[in-house]
């Protein structure tokens, strides 16, 4: 079984409510862990509610729709967030169990919360990835919302407070930018080197953690050229270096760059530059002369 199934294993339906000063008259804060209920099921477009909420969802599946239409699938490891007054609808497919952690705060919180910056509304739906770890804090942070005493309001307030920070950090589009641009330098940094020996694409992607498609695809967004033509194009430029500034012989440079046999680097070699390398060679050297 794998860690998450068993930190969702023991999850049970419970909802508990506490008033925010401790006193009966103050608003309420909610939490816990919805399962399956009816009334998740679906919320029509225009749905409203006076409180602030925030859910992360365990197992399950739907859409969220904002207040300007725009629609947003949701899967385990998403955060949901319903802002007051602001209507939103939501669609479940019923043949789903839903399992899901939610906090619930009222509107004087929320407002708070968003001046301050603990409460981000950027997105009404992220993903914050799946996390037994995380999934295993909620439970504790239940148990302790459930069993703390009115002296400990203050102490609970803070935790949740932290647990919404905690939820915002763990919103993957914040770094995934910065992760895929690491992820693609480093495959440049793998296709321009080592060109004496063949190197399979599927090695790289293998490397960088991603499937084949996933690289190829990732890669020609980023560099506006597939990883094979990169390749091909940084073995040139290798090429055309060590004949400017190498006395080498062109045999042992086709060499040491992978090709097959010195025709067989000419012709390709010719073919991208128009020029032999002999040619090549000989036309930049007399250049490089006439400037020193």
């Amino acid at each position: 079984m794998s860690s998450y199934h068993a930190s969702i294993r023991n999850i049970k339906r419970e909802i508990h409510h506490r008033f925010v000063e401790g006193d009966p008259s103050s608003e309420l804060i909610s939490t816990g862990f919805h399962i399956g209920l009816p009334e998740l099921q679906n919320r029509k477009a225009g749905a409203i509610q006076p409180e602030y909420s925030i859910s992360y969802i365990l197992q399950g599946e739907g859409e969220f729709t904002d207040d300007q239409g725009n629609l947003f699938s949701f899967s385990p490891g998403c955060i949901v967030q319903r802002y007051p007054s602001i209507r939103y609808g939501i669609h479940r497919p019923e043949s789903f169990t839903h399992v899901e952690f939610f906090i619930i705060l009222p509107r004087s919180l929320f407002e708070s919360f968003q001046k301050t910056g603990v409460i981000q509304n950027q997105h009404s739906v992220f993903d914050a990835g799946i996390d037994s770890v995380f999934i295993n804090k909620l439970s504790t942070f239940v148990h302790q919302f459930e069993t703390s005493t009115n002296s400990e309001t203050r102490f609970i307030l803070m935790e949740t407070i932290g647990l919404i920070i905690d939820c915002f950090k763990r919103d993957r589009s914040l770094f995934h930018d910065t992760e895929e641009k690491r992820l693609i330098e480093q495959a440049c940094l793998l296709l321009s080197d080592g060109f004496q020996e063949k190197l399979k694409l599927e090695t790289v992607a293998d490397e960088l953690g991603l499937s084949y498609e996933s690289f190829r695809k990732k890669f020609r967004q980023r560099k506006k050229i597939s990883p094979a033509q990169y390749r091909i194009q940084k073995r040139l430029e290798k090429a055309m270096a060590l004949l400017i500034e190498d006395r080498m012989p062109i045999k042992e440079i086709a060499f040491n760059l992978g090709y097959s046999n010195a025709a067989n680097f000419a012709k390709i070699f010719q073919k991208i530059t128009s020029q032999p390398p002999a040619k090549f060679r000989s036309e930049h050297r007399k250049r490089i002369e006439r400037n020193t």
